[in-house]
């Protein structure tokens, strides 16, 4: 239903001009010769939604790596999750510096930086023995390999072409994680069932390598140059003030760490979860290829609760949205704490469709306050800034879940702080003034 109803948006803004109105404002929308949805635009966001895909598949197939590596080199859960929560930092922290090199050297090269750094840590990886060689492959190549190829890069691109349309451009190519998520999932485990773990990230980083030379031949130059702004009609009270935002004046604002504490807060209850899923259910029944299978069976709810979202945050309040979008996240992680036995299969169905319809909903969420509150010409290093607290609080979640796991060995604990995690991430919509005012 969410794919029906964009398309239709997209045929009928592409067609026809369509002036809507809303209560106490009126919104200039698109017509056939200013529509944002032109081909170059659309083949720009056909583009940065692959990169996102292979940028995610990498670091969302750490699940099927926990029992291997439990089983060959005796290590504990907080251990392994060391190694995740290592990428997560890497790729947190990297953000920044990715925005940077973005706006320094144009995307074709940071995104060209993403794939080797990703195909050399897998390859590394495949013939590791330590614990640091780990940390340093899965660990830091993979996670600055992600923020190169991840949301910042690709929104700094897409605001080129987008602006009234940007929360359901956003949405479109952040649902990238739920296809990396399912892909990643489900070709490791298969690679890994078949050939050993080894093998398996040897091979998919020598495939992400041989896509290189397809990466550089793209038509760049169209890509960047974006498109000229569009007029938006409004109030002008409606407006927010007109200011070139740096990263030290909006540092300064309650909005600013709100907006990252959304991210980390929330990163902590998804990936606490998403760490020990697999494990938890082939623990609980499932064979290792459906534990995966089921995980990554996530992801492929995900573009279409993505972009649903995106059209919804395009029509009514943001915080409404958001504190929607968490609701039902909580609704699939309890679906998956039913499940204890095989018989209650229901329970993973409930955990696939909750969870998935909104993971990841709050990256365009974030990103479209982000865009009216700190408007300017370093809104990428800012909003970089802000995307850091996702990468943290993914470290922090995968960490704490392991930690937790093993100092009570109850799954028990894990889903309860995931559920605090979640139910604290609401909290920056409702109590900050300006997140609502801008909303």
């Amino acid at each position: 239903m969410a794919c029906i109803l964009t398309v239709r948006e997209i045929i009928k803004n592409t067609k026809r001009a369509d002036v809507r109105k809303n209560p106490g404002r009126s919104i200039y929308l698109l017509n056939n010769k200013n529509s944002e949805f032109t081909r170059m635009a659309i083949a720009m966001l056909a583009m940065c939604f692959t990169i996102g895909v292979i940028g995610r598949m990498i670091p969302e197939h750490y699940p099927n790596l926990v029992s291997p590596f439990s089983s060959e080199f005796d290590w504990t859960r907080s251990t392994i999750a060391t190694i995740f929560s290592i990428s997560a930092i890497t790729t947190g922290v990297s953000g920044p510096f990715a925005g940077y090199l973005f706006d320094k050297l144009g995307p074709a090269r940071v995104y060209g930086l993403g794939f080797c750094f990703s195909g050399g840590g897998l390859i590394l990886a495949g013939f590791a023995d330590s614990l640091w060689q780990f940390q340093l492959g899965l660990g830091v190549f993979v996670g600055f390999s992600a923020a190169c190829c991840g949301n910042v890069t690709n929104s700094a691109l897409v605001s080129r072409w987008f602006q009234e349309k940007l929360p359901l451009a956003l949405s479109i190519i952040f649902s990238a994680i739920g296809v990396g998520s399912f892909l990643g999932l489900s070709l490791s485990q298969i690679l890994i069932s078949q050939y050993g773990w080894r093998t398996a990230e040897i091979a998919m980083g020598t495939a992400i390598v041989a896509l290189l030379p397809i990466l550089l031949i793209l038509p760049w130059k169209k890509l960047v140059k974006g498109k000229a702004a569009h007029p938006i009609s409004k109030k002008i009270d409606d407006l927010p003030a007109l200011e070139n935002w740096t990263l030290k004046s909006a540092s300064k604002t309650v909005s600013f760490w709100g907006l990252a504490a959304v991210f980390f807060i929330t990163a902590n209850g998804i990936y606490s979860i998403i760490f020990q899923s697999v494990t938890y259910l082939i623990e609980n029944g499932l064979s290792p290829v459906e534990g995966s299978f089921n995980v990554g069976l996530t992801g492929a709810f995900v573009p279409f609760g993505m972009i649903f979202c995106g059209y919804l945050l395009t029509r009514f309040k943001i915080n409404y949205i958001a504190l929607g979008t968490y609701v039902i996240t909580i609704i699939g992680v309890t679906f998956l704490w039913l499940f204890q036995e095989t018989s209650q299969y229901w329970a993973v169905v409930g955990f696939i469709i909750f969870f998935g319809l909104t993971m990841g909903t709050r990256a365009p969420i974030v990103g479209s306050l982000s865009a009216r509150i700190f408007r300017g010409n370093q809104f990428g290093l800012i909003y970089g800034c802000i995307s850091m607290g996702g990468g943290l609080g993914a470290a922090s979640g995968a960490y704490l879940s392991g930690w937790i796991y093993d100092a009570t060995s109850s799954y028990d604990a894990v889903f309860t702080f995931s559920l605090a995690c979640l139910i604290a991430g609401t909290l920056p919509f409702i109590v900050i003034p300006n997140i609502r005012k801008h909303s």
